[in-house]
């Protein structure tokens, strides 16, 4: 009876780390899985572009699945065990070393390329303030959706932070207007807008004056652009609202082609060039069209201040926010001194605003 007594509890403890076992592998489910579609060779549609945005999320579950893990492990040591434990770990090795770099600072570069040509991927590190030998550029992006944004807000903002360009996709007539009457133009005088209804409209509006030159063509929303003339800077800075097509059903393909047009078309411009991209790209780093934008040779101002994980959608909303959609992209020759992530309200997508260092 005794043995008998004794095998239940045996059997009690066998279900116990049978337990452990099976909640490691769903807990490491979700991580596997977006790694895997990270690694597709070939053109990811509906929903799976979509996951790919959660792939900073799931480093959480995978870290329980690795606790999981080694605890099934210590309770019962048996090679399938121990192999399931280092299966779970280089996942995770996997995942971390695909979002360090969003949370690292980058060094000094290594080795360059011949001629002095930074490679294209290459970050600049982000100077302190007493190594900054140029003007300094403040610069806030925020899609202010079809609700719109509080505008007494949106200017408390801009002066607590001394805003020298403000880009707002997505502005509707009417936003405009409320801006106007809560006099934004004392603020920020020049503007170049491309106003439209519903979800469509853009503007840059600036301290310093504007030339406005046609908006991104083909696109699906008003993307606004426009040069920018400072007075102690090397040359004119180029800009662009940006408010890239969404990667929903259908729209996959142009999603693709405005992320790629983007990037052509500030390598269009003349040798002199200095362009800054910032509002809503509609992609994170953990898109390959992402970083093949960031590939042309622009760095994203989070990920140079070390705060590319900083999510920026779905804001104001009952879902906390879980991915970095809004970014402030930067030419070489601009450097970067901090960026932040600025919740305001009536909008679902957080402010982007960075402070940066013109030649």
């Amino acid at each position: 009876m005794q043995e008998h007594g004794g095998g239940g509890r045996g059997g009690g403890s066998r279900r116990r780390v049978s337990r452990w076992s099976v909640a490691a592998a769903v807990l490491a489910l979700p991580g596997a899985a977006l790694v895997f579609l990270r690694l597709v060779p070939w053109d990811l549609g509906t929903p799976w572009i979509q996951l790919l945005a959660l792939f900073p999320a799931v480093l959480s579950t995978t870290t329980a699945a690795l606790a999981a893990a080694v605890v099934a492990l210590c309770l019962r040591t048996e090679p399938r065990r121990a192999v399931s434990a280092a299966l779970v770990a280089m996942l995770l090795v996997i995942q971390l070393a695909w979002v360090l770099d969003r949370v690292l600072p980058p060094g000094t570069p290594g080795p360059v390329a011949s001629g002095n040509i930074q490679p294209a991927n290459v970050q600049s590190p982000a100077p302190s303030a007493d190594q900054a030998r140029g003007p300094v550029l403040t610069v806030m992006a925020l899609n202010v959706g079809y609700t719109g944004v509080d505008p007494g807000a949106l200017l408390a903002e801009i002066r607590s932070r001394n805003v020298d360009v403000l880009a707002l996709p997505e502005l509707a007539p009417a936003g405009l207007k409320a801006l106007d009457r809560a006099a934004l133009s004392s603020l920020l005088p020049f503007r170049a807008t491309d106003v439209g209804w519903d979800k469509i409209g853009s503007a840059l509006f600036s301290r310093f004056p504007l030339q406005q030159v046609d908006r991104v063509p083909g696109s699906a929303f008003h993307q606004s652009r426009a040069v920018a003339s400072l007075p102690t800077a090397a040359g004119p800075v180029h800009l662009t609202a940006v408010h890239v097509d969404s990667p929903r059903r259908g729209h996959i393909a142009s999603w693709r082609a405005e992320l790629r047009q983007l990037g052509e078309l500030w390598q269009a411009l003349p040798d002199s060039r200095y362009a800054i991209l910032l509002g809503d790209f509609n992609a994170s780093a953990d898109h390959d069209e992402f970083r093949d934008l960031l590939a042309t040779g622009l760095s994203d101002a989070a990920e140079v201040t070390g705060k590319g994980l900083a999510p920026t959608w779905p804001v104001n909303s009952p879902a906390p926010a879980f991915v970095a959609i809004d970014h402030v992209l930067v030419s070489p020759g601009i450097a970067v001194l901090d960026f932040d992530v600025v919740t305001l309200p009536g909008t679902d997508h957080a402010a982007v605003a960075a402070r940066l260092v013109l030649p």
